[in-house]
């Protein structure tokens, strides 16, 4: 068996998504982000997106990054189901598609923990590459959902 991941880079490390998971990506700079008063600083905030809401999450803060001002290479890439439905992230940039056998798979490490454990679906091998798989049904910690599931 197989997964196709969308790949992205959030600073010097890449990250991906199962293919399946993901409804779009936009470049971020189409959109005017409007801030949402009383979330979590990981939230960004909300796009409206052909006439629907979307909440936009900021996976950079999330995982302690420094902040990076929105460029021309920046996108969010968006979930059309479950928990994620209607939540995108902001990645500094999509780069590449990649196919990766069981083989080039490994679980997530027990020592990961704390809040952003659960989310962390395995690690990917692709040559010299490694690609820290994110499952987005879990990407939202249990602090950010009640304040989207309620909006």
């Amino acid at each position: 068996m197989s997964m196709q991941l969308v790949v992205f880079a959030l600073g010097k490390d890449e990250y991906g998504f199962d293919i399946a998971a993901v409804n779009g990506i936009l470049r971020a700079k189409k959109f005017d982000v409007k801030s949402m008063p009383g979330t979590s600083k990981t939230i960004e905030g909300m796009i409206n997106v052909r006439g629907s809401i979307n909440y936009i999450l900021n996976l950079r803060s999330k995982f302690d990054l420094p902040g990076k001002m929105l460029d021309q290479e920046s996108k969010f890439i968006m979930f059309g189901s479950g928990r994620a439905a209607n939540t995108g992230c902001i990645v500094d940039e999509v780069t590449d598609i990649v196919k990766l056998e069981d083989t080039d798979l490994q679980p997530a490490p027990l020592f990961v923990s704390g809040r952003n454990s659960e989310f962390v679906k395995s690690i990917g091998k692709l040559g010299e590459r490694i690609i820290i798989i994110l499952d987005p049904e879990y990407i939202l910690a249990s602090e950010e959902r009640p304040a989207l599931e309620s909006g």
